[in-house]
């Protein structure tokens, strides 16, 4: 079993290889998030397998945390071919089941290198990405020649009460198409949209932040202070804090090399916003990871490790936000700080911070993400029987 870097130097939408057909996994594990643990001994736990091989896709839950939403990316069914006619499953966490659901409304094409957020409301807003027509599933398949796919711009939403999608036409001061950025959603139905890459590959700068009004659905643009000591980067993560912070971690340049910082800080309270570059020294340099907020922990999972050149899928990595520090031991904390969950987690304490993001030379990283599943509803940070990090 070998890995085949393919060569590519300009417009790369991703980090391509080769693969052979026996290494497309399409498994579902968890990590137990009530059992200590440490960062280099973990013990993942098998959960029913995917329907279907897929990556740079997005995961999300549902407001109650009894769905899992998969959406995008690169499809394969299970002959391993590439297979866009559907591009939502959904997991049923009870009955450990994956399903097809039958959606109606627009038609929305199938998207890639995405990242999705969900509302107070239970409405899942995809922006962008890259689509796959024809010529990239040529490209795809036989990889004769380089050619990466169109980039889009637009806003489309998933219902998911009356699970219809939903293209938003608009018209005004709409951004430049964009995939491989960061997403998060503030109390206030702001999402926030960091980096990534833009059409023709250049990199998008970290002071320019795109801003999306849910309540309106309107564009806006910010320039943050202090984003010019950051490099631009893709692949990268990004948790938000219940008091407004939006802490990115990892990624890498244009063409995979690290950036620097490792880890900065966009403080959303301040107009405009404002970036913070704690000491990160000893953060590892990834990309292609997944990263939760649970707690005070910030929980890295699976990547690629720059420096050591190595496919991080044995170790963990803790960052305590409340002390600034990397920890290697993980202790289930008794209750949560109402201070530190996110604040999109909604009346159901998700911690859903991330995506299904993934690289195709990490493996199939599909979502990693948390669910804290909560016992009461006026107990809103409880801690529970049913709190899981997953792999897709």
């Amino acid at each position: 079993m070998t890995w085949t870097t393919i060569p590519t130097y300009k417009n790369l939408p991703l980090p391509c290889i080769e693969w052979s057909a026996n290494i497309l996994p399409n498994d579902n594990f968890y990590l137990d998030l009530l059992e200590p643990f440490d960062n280099s001994n973990l013990t993942w736990k098998p959960k029913v397998k995917l329907p279907i091989n897929t990556w740079a896709s997005t995961a999300v839950a549902s407001l109650d945390n009894s769905t899992i939403f998969l959406i995008g990316g690169y499809m394969r069914n299970k002959t391993l071919d590439y297979d866009f006619s559907n591009q939502v499953y959904t997991y049923n966490d009870s009955t450990s089941k994956w399903t097809m659901p039958s959606i109606t409304g627009d038609v929305i094409p199938s998207r890639q290198q995405i990242r999705g957020v969900i509302n107070n409301s239970g409405n899942i807003y995809i922006f962008g990405g890259v689509e796959v027509d024809a010529t990239y599933l040529t490209y795809l398949t036989d990889k004769k020649y380089k050619y990466n796919g169109n980039f889009s711009n637009d806003m489309n939403i998933l219902n998911t009460s009356s699970m219809t999608w939903m293209n938003l036409r608009i018209y005004k001061n709409l951004p430049s198409s964009c995939s491989d950025y960061s997403a998060n959603i503030l109390p206030d139905g702001i999402i926030v949209y960091i980096g990534g890459q833009e059409i023709g590959g250049p990199l998008v700068k970290m002071k320019n932040i795109k801003l999306f009004d849910t309540n309106k659905s309107e564009w806006s643009q910010m320039n943050a202070i202090g984003g010019d000591d950051i490099d631009s980067r893709w692949l990268f993560t990004s948790v938000l804090t219940s008091n407004g912070f939006i802490i990115i971690f990892g990624g890498c340049s244009y063409y995979l090399t690290s950036v620097s910082p490792k880890l900065a800080i966009l403080n959303t309270n301040k107009s405009p916003y404002e970036w913070t570059i704690p000491d990160s020294s000893k953060a590892p340099s990834i990309y292609g990871h997944s990263a939760n907020l649970y707690c005070n922990y910030m929980i890295i999972t699976f990547g690629f490790d720059i420096d050591n050149k190595t496919y991080n899928s044995h170790q963990v990595y803790l960052y305590d936000i409340t002390n600034n520090t990397w920890v290697t031991r993980f202790n289930p904390p008794t209750t949560c700080n109402s201070t530190f969950p996110s604040p999109a987690c909604g009346l159901t304490c998700k911690l859903l911070i991330g995506f299904g993001t993934g690289i195709s030379v990490v493996l199939i990283c599909v979502g990693i993400f948390i669910v804290h599943k909560k016992r009461k509803r006026n107990d809103r940070y409880s801690r529970t029987k049913n709190s899981h990090i997953y792999k897709l």
